[in-house]
């Protein structure tokens, strides 16, 4: 009996719409699964919370995501995979395919593997090299159309090499049928790409170097987080194991429609996530910080339902309280006594009594100064002359010997693009012109400490040894010469070659050039940020501790101690001029690191103690070396700098912000001073804002936005563990400082660019 035609195409078009409802029920499995996977490290950030509650929460967060991915791969397979076989079932029906088809695509399937090898290496290559461009828009240019134009060149060479491999493989079948055996060929050119790349991680360094292949050796870096990719396609796999098990439902009724509602139910959780995370924001915090696909899910989520596009939402632990306003959110300033809750803290600001600011006298020898600013890249505040216990740095503890030594100085941000420009602008972060990318722009509106000294006839110059601070981020604005020479080829963050000896060679150069006249030299050294290297030359501090992080911490040391040793014969130069003897240096970090404090490593996203207590001491000529216990901040920073060198500070309200630590240069007890850590929303961070206030080393603050606060008695809390947020008083306290603090800015609002 004949099938009518139209009966068997209606059975085909059933089998296809089953065969994707069971690769989107598969990829929702595969979502659950994920989601109990990416529980394990959320918890362990909220361990208040029940296992089931946070994987509750983890599976509504994730549900979308895995129905867009499960819907996605669906229908690709079904596109790539007409049929819905396994491996091996493919290999049999190639291997019976007529002798010139097998021979074809045995020559093709190595082609493509290799191809693509190729092609990845290329544009890996082409990347690293346009990401040191500075522009992430130029960068980004180029790597597309690179991209595109390699495709488009290794395609054609794919096409123009497959006849003759074809024709060589059918003539090796002669001896050997497996010349034209697609599985084997293709096994043997992913097994040949594999072993290659395998090799380059092997031998290539964390930055891309050790030749053509060493590029992989990125993949060795400890910070380098694959997870999210690793769980994504463990979604996909699930969605091609719920497609080929179509054959057993093959019949019965309705097995699609249960597969589609298996794949939708998580939805139910989604919904509730969006309302409960609102109250557990301690697991949305969590999420973000430590789940690799569920930060990516939840940032989407946040996007689709924050209706006035002001970078909150109305749910999913956001909890804007007026979203259809954009002037109201939980990072907005709250404006005091106006009657509205513009920071969605649950009431008005009061209206702040403005109380002038009163700058200090001068405190200083009565003699003009030289000033040479020293910064160093990622320097933790263990130091030798703060109490670290290793010798990282002997050339800096013989200078602090002979300075002002600060015990609790602190940087404004924990990372570079939003703490070196507003230390030498005097404002904090927030109030400066600047774009919203990461390693942000900073434009000609703010005015430089240097372009403050260069009107004054000062001559200003300097060097740096990381990319960012070439021309086109706006650091060096002011200088009269700006050297970036040191700075390696092709460079990009996270480097692991070392430039503190360039860096040196460069500034003393410059030194011998213009130290004849007046002059402001700021030296920016960048080896102690990660890739961190060994020195074998100097100290072994890992002492016979085999564990990784004893591993990392000693590598980071060896690069400290690299600096300094490199730091030190700067050092020599200034002390054996003759113009030493009127030349201040300062010398500090633009912020610290974390080595599994809070369950974190690197800096730049939270702005705990390790990532924000820096280094900072003053030496000037003729003034009594001392040790200040009293927190201050590098907003005092410019002002110094400016009164070192006998240049008028401004004394327009919010003109230039910090108070000259000067008075602290003199015999009398310096006073107690709040700080201020100010760090606005980038594209991998959210907004972070802290005061640390009352006395020395003070209670500590945390402003994570709307109403969440943490609070930290850092005298007996020093590792920020016990949160005392609930006490009301407490928390009352610091409030108000932090709303004082903020309504005496003059903040920019700025849209950070996507990550």
């Amino acid at each position: 009996m004949t099938i009518p035609e139209e009966s068997s195409a209606r059975e085909d078009w059933g089998a296809v719409r089953a065969r994707f409802a069971f690769g989107v029920g598969g990829g929702a499995l595969g979502g659950l699964f994920v989601a109990l996977v990416e529980t394990a490290p959320v918890r362990l950030d909220v361990p208040s919370r029940s296992w089931i509650v946070v994987a509750l929460e983890m599976l509504g967060v994730l549900a979308p995501i895995a129905l867009l991915l499960g819907t996605l791969a669906s229908l690709g397979l079904l596109v790539l995979f007409p049929r819905a076989e396994l491996p091996w079932e493919v290999f049999a029906r190639l291997r019976a395919e007529p002798v010139f088809t097998r021979s074809r695509t045995a020559a093709l399937a190595p082609l493509l593997v290799v191809g693509a090898f190729v092609w990845c290496t290329a544009s890996a290559h082409l990347a690293k090299h346009a990401m040191a461009l500075g522009s992430a828009r130029e960068a980004g240019f180029v790597i597309a159309l690179g991209a595109v134009f390699g495709a488009f060149v290794l395609g054609s060479t794919v096409l123009a090499l497959l006849p003759p491999l074809r024709r060589g493989l059918a003539f090796g079948a002669g001896l050997w049928g497996g010349f034209i055996d697609p599985a084997i060929t293709l096994s043997v050119a992913a097994a040949a790409c594999a072993g290659v790349f395998a090799g380059g991680v092997v031998v290539g360094d964390t930055s891309g170097g050790g030749g053509v292949l060493g590029i992989y050796g990125v993949l060795k870096r400890s910070e380098l987080d694959l997870r999210p990719v690793a769980n994504a396609l463990l979604i996909v796999a699930a969605v091609y194991l719920g497609q080929v098990t179509l054959r057993r439902a093959t019949g019965r009724r309705g097995a699609g429609v249960l597969a589609l509602l298996l794949a939708l139910a998580p939805l139910l959780f989604t919904l509730k996530a969006a309302f409960s995370l609102n109250v557990k924001q301690d697991v949305a915090r969590a999420v973000v910080k430590s789940a690799p696909l569920g930060k990516l899910s939840l940032g989407i989520l946040r996007r689709t339902f924050d209706r006035d596009h002001d970078g909150y939402s109305v749910a999913f632990g956001d909890a804007d309280c007026d979203d259809g306003n954009p002037g109201v959110n939980p990072g907005g300033l709250d404006i005091g006594g106006n009657g509205v809750d513009e920071d969605c803290s649950g009431e008005d600001a009061p209206r702040l009594a403005i109380v002038p600011v009163v700058r200090i006298g001068r405190r200083l020898p009565d003699r003009l100064y030289n000033v040479v600013l020293i910064t160093v890249d990622t320097l933790r505040a263990d130091v030798g002359f703060l109490g670290y216990p290793r010798p990282v740095t002997p050339n800096l503890d013989r200078l602090a010997a002979e300075s002002v030594v600060y015990e609790r100085a602190y940087s404004m941000a924990s990372y570079t693009g939003k703490s070196v420009g507003p230390m030498l602008i005097g404002r904090y972060p927030s109030e400066t012109w600047r774009d919203g990318s990461h390693f942000n722009k900073y434009d000609a509106k703010n005015v430089f400490v240097t372009r403050r000294l260069a009107d004054e006839g000062i001559h200003t110059f300097g060097a740096a040894g990381h990319w960012y601070f070439k021309p086109w981020s706006g650091l060096s604005q002011g200088m009269d010469e700006w050297d970036v020479s040191a700075i390696p080829p092709a460079m990009g963050d996270n480097d692991n070659t070392v430039n503190s000896q360039q860096t040196t060679d460069v500034a003393i150069r410059m030194l011998k050039l213009h130290a004849e006249r007046r002059f402001f030299m700021w030296v920016h050294y960048f080896d102690p940020h990660a890739q961190y290297v060994l020195h074998p030359e100097g100290p072994d501090f890992q002492a016979g501790d085999n564990s990784p992080i004893a591993g990392t911490r000693a590598a980071y040391d060896s690069e400290v101690w690299f600096t300094d040793r490199h730091i030190g014969r700067l050092l020599d130069e200034i002390r054996a001029a003759p113009w030493g003897k009127d030349t201040a240096i300062i010398v500090t970090a633009d912020h610290g690191e974390a080595f599994g404090e809070h369950n974190m490593s690197w800096h730049g996203s939270e702005i705990w103690e390790p990532l924000v207590h820096v280094p900072l001491l003053v030496h000037v000529p003729g003034v009594t070396p001392r040790r200040v216990r009293q927190k201050r901040s590098q907003i005092d920073i410019a002002p110094t700098i400016l009164e070192l060198a006998r240049v008028p500070i401004p004394t327009e309200p919010g003109e230039i912000q910090g108070t000259s630590l000067s008075r602290d240069f003199s015999g009398q007890e310096p006073e107690e001073r709040n700080v201020y850590i100010d760090m606005p929303a980038g594209p991998y961070n959210f907004a972070r804002r802290a005061i640390l206030f009352g006395e020395s080393p003070g209670m500590k603050l945390i402003h994570l936005g709307g109403a969440q606060y943490l609070l930290y008695d850092l005298a007996r809390d020093p590792d920020e563990k016990n949160d005392l947020s609930g006490d009301a008083d407490r928390l009352r306290e610091g409030v108000s400082a932090l709303t004082d603090q903020r309504a005496r800015l003059k903040e920019v609002e700025v849209k950070p660019d996507p990550p």
